[in-house]
């Protein structure tokens, strides 16, 4: 196994021999010829110190406030606080002792008489231009046993890994955020840790069929563009990970597959988390806070996000489209516009619902989202302890909801369900059973009214040919109103 040192400030590619005493300066240097099993050890940044005074930070402001705080000198623009939150922002204006802004809005919970400290950054100087690739990984490891690890937080003098690692770009032209912070394209079987850039362009890029990454304890902030944009990737497992307080995306995908996403902050962008045509990921305990939307998704079918904080968006949940099969476990909205938005592509032309929502908000609180509509769970109209609630939005199109019953060989069996609508109501109510996917009954009307009537359909002991499952699909449309189904049977 080889290690190799890397040390942006005090290290040089030319003179270096990548070892702890004489390293490499790039990540890129340090990791030529490597394979599986070896690992790049980076050099840590200098340790967080201790501001004058105590501050305040207030929810949805970008206005820091000190008391017995001395800003100006002890703080400059482009470092970056600790917020009473624990993680860092950046400053960008320093008005006097007492008062500083922000790059992006606080987005936790207003608090004062926090600690002030400052960050300690690894500064990769100026970068030449928006696509300037800063830091680089050119090899890759053999398999999910034997990996490349690319590591940050190194002490060198020890060598211990006793803290993380920060690279910032600081540019002539303030405003400048330029470069890629981390480039990556093509690799495999990476384990990245405790490495963060801050004030690129992208804060990191990879693309090109890069698989089987673990990344742990990686951040990227106060980006120009996107955070962390991903395209052509799959098999990324990234945990502790935060992309916050940037001018775009905190993650953007284009074709990302099979990944997992836990404990991942994506607040204070334009958009938290932008999954597009990226199928079977999921991420949990997901916080995004302060993004215009805080979830966008498009082409992602099989798509599992649990135990979601989502507060003070336009829209929690923006849908553009052509997928299905989106499993959302746990939510909490907290003050958005609106929670979910369906957006006004249609997409795909089925009635499946395009979002499942177990506690939304509240325990039991349990929905689907469709193309036109939405249903949910419902104690106030039951007729036992709870129905299911339909609530259609268009003249044509349905949305259909599928209700379960075993089967037996050869058995004639009668469906059935309890059914009412309510005053409002100006659409119509279909039903028809399935067995081994196929349709087995035409579509049988069923008037409502506003009183529950029990409905039945029945499935021929000719076309249960084994032993299985029935599926009744009961479906409704209209415009206005809502149609309650509960108390279904079978005989």
């Amino acid at each position: 196994m080889a290690i190799i040192y890397c040390d942006y400030t005090n290290g040089d590619d030319d003179t270096g021999d990548g070892t702890a005493g004489t390293p490499y300066q790039t990540i890129q240097k340090a990791s030529t010829g490597l394979s599986g099993g070896d690992e790049v050890r980076v050099a840590k940044s200098p340790a967080a110190t201790s501001l004058t005074g105590t501050l305040e930070f207030t929810k949805g402001s970008a206005a820091v406030t000190g008391s017995g705080t001395n800003f100006d000198p002890e703080i400059t623009i482009g470092d970056f606080i600790e917020g009473a939150d624990g993680r860092w922002y950046e400053v960008i204006t320093v008005t006097d002792d007492t008062n500083l802004i922000l790059y992006k809005v606080y987005p936790s919970a207003t608090a004062d008489n926090a600690d002030p400290h400052l960050l300690g950054v690894t500064s990769t100087g100026e970068a030449a231009a928006t696509t300037t690739q800063v830091q680089s990984v050119l090899a890759s490891g053999t398999s999910n046993a034997s990996r490349l690890k690319i590591s940050g937080g190194w002490d060198l003098t020890g060598p211990t890994q006793d803290g993380e690692t920060f690279f910032r770009q600081m540019h002539g032209t303030f405003n400048n955020r330029y470069g890629y912070g981390f480039y990556i394209t093509g690799k495999s079987f990476l384990d990245i840790e405790k490495i963060h850039f801050l004030r690129y362009y992208f804060g990191t890029y990879m693309l090109g069929h890069c698989h089987s990454f673990n990344i742990d304890t990686f951040s990227t902030l106060s980006s120009q563009y996107e955070g962390m944009y991903f395209s052509s990737v799959y098999g990324f497992n990234m945990t502790n990970c935060a992309s916050s307080c940037n001018n775009r995306y905190g993650l953007s995908t284009a074709t990302m597959v099979n990944s997992v996403f836990t404990n991942f902050i994506a607040n204070s962008n334009s958009m938290g988390v932008y999954l597009n045509t990226s199928p079977d990921n999921r991420l949990i305990k997901l916080e995004t806070k302060y993004n215009p939307r805080g979830i966008n998704i498009s082409k992602a079918s099989n798509t599992i996000i649990s135990d979601w904080t989502c507060n003070n968006s336009t829209q929690g949940l923006y849908d553009t489209g052509y997928h299905s099969k989106i499993i959302i476990e746990k939510v909490l909205f907290t003050d958005n516009t609106t929670d979910v938005l369906m957006g006004t592509t249609l997409g795909q032309e089925n009635e499946d619902p395009r979002f499942q929502i177990q506690h939304f908000n509240t325990a039991g609180d349990n929905r689907c989202y469709y193309q036109k509509g939405i249903t949910s769970r419902d104690t106030a109209d039951a007729r036992s302890t709870q129905c299911l609630k339909y609530d259609p939005d268009h003249v044509s199109r349905y949305i259909s909801q599928s209700f379960y019953f075993k089967a037996n060989s050869g058995v004639a069996q009668t469906l059935s369900a309890y059914i009412k609508d309510d005053a409002a109501f100006n659409g119509d109510v279909v039903a028809a059973i399935y067995f081994l996917g196929l349709k087995i009954t035409g579509w049988t009307t069923w008037t409502t009214t506003t009183s529950y009537v029990q409905k039945t359909i029945i499935a021929a002991l000719g076309d249960i040919t084994e032993d299985g499952v029935l599926e009744l699909r009961i479906k409704v449309r209209g415009t206005a109103g809502n149609v309650f189904v509960d108390d279904l049977a079978t005989a």
